[in-house]
């Protein structure tokens, strides 16, 4: 049985996504229990409607919800029974097997690491995202913002927690790793990425050397490992022109009669694109090299993309995640902060 605790007060059209997500996502995971972490008055009806998950649901009630304008380090001591911070407190003693919430991102962020805590030799953790690729595989990028700035040594974790990530969860064997890089060739980059590709290249990790932005589409490589501000650009970048590309070809089968009649034709092909690409199948950011399970869901997803962010946090406890970037990476001292052992 596994115990998700879910923020329902998160997101933009909370908590109805949630608990709609619950649903949707019940219905292919039956063995899945939830915490649900909110204002019973308003969970309760909702939870009625749902007769599948309501037997399989608890209500924690709290009327501390944290707002979408709450800032970082606001939260850190303000709303002690904030919906969010308890979910992710349920995880922290063992309550509860994992959390998700669409809540404030760096409220949630700043809360999973000061409440679970960093696990055992990581120096930062990272945020990690799912992304499609031209050869039809899911890569691995990371970190997408957790830390702007990342030292060699930061690169060297996000590189095992990656391949980690993408051989127990996403069932790649032997992931390749690329260092994302302004070029291929081995003398370009800061010396910190110089510094990270020698210690990689010796890591007994299958790294492939540098990779550029364009490989991250592509999928030369499982896992594509930066620092946050280069992370979150290349994700932005990638949304933005995701968003282009559709709008675009909806507003070509829409300009001319001609366009409508080929757009008529052209449905299944475009279903097929669409189903491919539709962000909500993606949905789920992760903390990785934090001593718990935290998935930040988008804040405007719908109950569809609510529940992969639930299936992404299931997932992840399957594989015990945890346990295996902790026995990965040889940590036997909780305190340890020397430099990591790869394995």
């Amino acid at each position: 049985m596994t115990l998700l605790a879910v923020d329902v007060m998160g997101g933009d059209d909370a908590p109805h996504v949630c608990i709609e997500g619950i649903s949707i996502f019940h219905k292919k995971y039956p063995d899945a229990q939830f915490l649900l972490f909110g204002d019973q008055a308003v969970i309760a009806p909702l939870l009625n409607a749902y007769k599948n998950v309501e037997p399989v649901c608890t209500i924690v009630h709290t009327d501390e919800c944290i707002s979408s304008t709450a800032k970082p380090s606001a939260v850190l001591r303000q709303w002690p029974r904030s919906s969010m911070r308890l979910a992710l407190e349920a995880v922290s003693s063992k309550t509860a097997n994992a959390a998700v919430s669409a809540g404030n991102t760096g409220a949630y962020l700043a809360l999973a690491k000061n409440i679970l805590r960093t696990l055992g030799s990581i120096d930062r953790p990272a945020i990690a995202s799912q992304f499609p690729s031209n050869n039809g595989h899911l890569i691995i990028l990371l970190d997408l913002g957790g830390t702007l700035d990342a030292s060699s040594r930061n690169l060297i974790e996000y590189a095992q927690m990656g391949s980690i990530f993408a051989e127990k969860v996403l069932k790649i064997s032997r992931p390749s790793i690329g260092l994302l890089n302004v070029g291929k060739e081995d003398t370009k980059g800061s010396d910190t990425l110089q510094q990270a590709f020698l210690s990689l290249k010796s890591s007994g990790l299958n790294f492939q050397g540098f990779v550029e932005g364009h490989d991250i589409a592509m999928g030369t490589v499982s896992v594509v490992v930066t620092d946050g501000f280069s992370g979150n650009i290349a994700l932005k970048t990638a949304e933005g022109i995701a968003k282009l590309c559709f709008s675009s070809l909806k507003n070509s089968f829409s300009s001319h009669w001609w366009g409508k009649v080929v757009g008529i034709l052209a449905r299944p092909f475009l279903k097929d694109l669409h189903n491919r690409f539709d962000p909500r199948i993606y949905n789920g950011a992760i903390w990785l090299g934090l001593n718990g399970i935290a998935v930040k869901s988008h804040g405007g997803t719908d109950a569809v993309g609510f529940s992969h962010a639930l299936q992404m946090a299931y997932d992840m406890v399957q594989a015990n995640i945890v346990s295996e970037i902790e026995k990965s990476l040889n940590v036997k001292d909780d305190d340890a902060k020397g430099s990591p052992i790869l394995t």
